[in-house]
């Protein structure tokens, strides 16, 4: 338990952090890719980000730390945090909160599996962007042997609002957030994950990483 209070409290320090930080003059979008598929994997995520939504805006890293909620096995909690180049080539920090509830379990006659889910993000530069994403993944989870993945489409819309001095005119905006991802690992226990996400079409983003299950 303080190990995991412990990177909690490293994952909301972590948009302070960022390189250049007296100095921040752009945005990353906090919540792209979600990196959530229907069997989302508990532990400490690292993960190396090309963030592409908001034009000029390019490489970074996400850090995040899954666990469980009171609520059973069938609903998760997540923090994220990193840096990167922002629009315009500048540093910028985010941090943000990921919460979903399965919706369906599968079944021989439909082996897809449903999750909600939703959020908020924000991402600090010379102004502020503050993201609601809400969606719903849909994935099978495929096993043989030591081998399982996890294949998934997530589609869901995000709620920005842009605040600040230098702030966009359109300061609240709604995007459509579609994910395409893979979660797979070669160990019976899960221990380490291999994670893969593609954002598409308003939120477009690539990440690539492992999750390490303490």
């Amino acid at each position: 338990m303080r190990g995991g209070a412990l990177l909690v409290v490293v994952l909301l320090l972590l948009p302070a952090a960022a390189p250049g930080w007296g100095g921040l003059h752009a945005q990353v979008t906090p919540e792209t890719p979600r990196l959530l598929g229907t069997e989302v994997p508990h532990g400490l995520g690292v993960y190396a980000v090309e963030f592409g939504a908001l034009g000029g805006d390019g490489r970074g890293v996400a850090f995040t730390w899954t666990g469980g909620l009171p609520a059973g096995p069938d609903a998760g909690l997540r923090l994220r945090g990193g840096f990167g180049e922002g629009a315009g080539g500048e540093d910028a920090g985010f941090g943000g909160i990921d919460v979903w509830r399965r919706l369906t379990n599968p079944t021989d006659g439909l082996p897809v599996d449903l999750l909600w889910t939703t959020g908020a993000g924000v991402s600090v530069g010379e102004w502020t962007l503050i993201s609601v994403p809400v969606g719903v993944t849909a994935g099978v989870s495929l096993a043989g042997g030591s081998v399982w993945l996890n294949p998934y489409v997530h589609a869901g819309v995000v709620f920005d609002y842009q605040t600040g001095d230098e702030a966009p005119e359109d300061d609240f905006e709604v995007g459509v957030a579609t994910d395409l991802g893979v979660h797979v690992s070669f160990d019976r226990s899960r221990r380490f994950v291999l994670s893969a996400a593609a954002g598409l079409g308003d939120r477009q983003a690539v990440a690539l990483g492992v999750v390490v299950k303490p």
